[in-house]
């Protein structure tokens, strides 16, 4: 079999749980592979450190499965750690009809998202390696979890284009049904297989319900980057008066309409389609005011090399939300992108809060993402979501 050698930082990272092996940490290799065969990945020194799928193409050279000589790459290795997988989520943190059954490489399957909705399991596949089994692990799906119908394979996005894949939306096994009704703490919400990512954005769900309790009867909630509703749902369900919802995708509105429909508070609630920036600028020189402001963008950060840009745009859009919070309102704020970490989010947070003349007191304890995405802690790739939930006052 075909060795991949790592260097020092590698090898002490993959000792420690890591699950990949970026091309950066690859001193050499030895032996012929294609992209997708499975490797032996050793330490300079001749030590095994596991076996995985190859990509000499991709930044992340290897994703480790194994981590002892012995075990075979299966349809059961991966069945069982499905299995592992949905038990960890419905016996150990309560979830039941709509959650992330596997979370890649905090699962031990890197490469692999599996999302559930109901009776539809959404699948989504980041490495050629597993892209070779991915009829195997949708039959291991509905072995592992009888009630699931349908696996829609949801293979789309820069993951793909990156790992040299092509990108693939369809019916994989089962049933043909693509969308499907959740229910959220309060709310409920449509999912369809045909919209962004995985069909809906489970990480944020704990962080949405925890909005609920900040929502008073005769508030004003902005909601900016609403997508198909999320925030801006449960602020309406939870008593909000007017809830404004902005997004630039005409079909993300279309569902979240229908979203206010099936929860009956579209009369509560305003949608807005357009960019962000423009939209809150005009929102600023009407002079509107909002109890409460939430930012939600997509990644501004999709490399390492765009950190300082990507944060120009997070302050940017930060500080257009603080102006529009009123005098003891509240400002929620996300960022999704992994190399943003919580500091370098926090710092311009508040940067931002001193250009628009705000003091800001932390509500919650800083949050992340719902517990069914969980943090490998060896693994700083699993942990991507922040979220502050910010008391907004006046400097005088």
């Amino acid at each position: 079999m075909a060795r991949v050698i790592v260097d020092a930082q590698a090898a002490r990272a993959i000792g420690k749980g890591a699950m990949i092996v970026f091309k950066k940490g690859v001193v050499r290799t030895e032996g012929e592979f294609e992209p997708g065969d499975i490797v032996e990945v050793y330490t300079r020194g001749g030590k095994f450190l596991g076996r995985g799928f190859v990509n000499p193409n991709s930044n992340i050279m290897v994703r480790l499965l194994i981590k002892d000589k012995d075990t075979p790459i299966t349809k059961e290795l991966f069945k069982e750690r499905i299995r592992k997988a949905n038990e960890y989520r419905k016996k150990v943190l309560g979830y039941d009809k709509a959650y992330r059954m596997v979370y890649g490489e905090a699962d031990y399957l890197p490469g692999l998202i599996v999302d559930r909705f109901n009776e539809i399991a959404s699948l989504q596949i980041s490495s050629i390696g597993m892209e070779r089994f991915k009829l195997d692990l949708a039959e291991a799906i509905m072995e592992v979890e009888p009630e699931i119908e349908t696996v829609f394979e949801k293979n789309t996005g820069r993951s793909r284009r990156k790992e040299g894949l092509p990108e693939i939306e369809r019916v994989l096994l089962g049933k043909e049904k693509y969308r499907t009704v959740i229910e959220e703490g309060k709310a409920k919400f449509i999912v369809d297989m045909r919209g962004q990512k995985t069909g809906f954005f489970l990480d944020q769900r704990e962080n949405r319900i925890a909005l609920e309790k900040y929502v008073k009867p005769g508030m004003r909630v902005l909601d900016v980057f609403t997508y198909t509703g999320g925030f801006a749902i449960h602020a309406a369900v939870a008593g909000a008066e007017e809830v404004v919802a902005v997004d630039k995708s005409p079909r993300a509105i279309e569902t979240a309409k229908e979203n206010a429909r099936l929860n009956s508070v579209e009369d509560r609630m305003r949608f807005i389609v357009g960019s962000a920036f423009p939209v809150m600028e005009e929102m600023l020189r009407r002079g509107e005011k909002f109890d409460i402001v939430i930012l939600d963008p997509p990644a501004f950060v999709q490399h390492e090399k765009d950190l300082q840009r990507g944060l120009r745009a997070y302050f940017n859009v930060n500080h257009a939300g603080l102006k529009l919070v009123k005098e003891g309102g509240i400002l929620v704020t996300c960022s999704c992108s992994q190399h943003v970490d919580m500091q370098a989010f926090k710092d311009m947070v508040i940067a931002a809060g001193a250009k628009a003349g705000k003091f800001l007191k932390m509500l919650e304890p800083y949050r992340t993402q719902a517990p069914d995405h969980p943090i490998l802690m060896a693994s700083k790739d699993t942990e991507y979501l922040k979220c502050l939930f910010l008391y907004v006052e006046d400097m005088r």
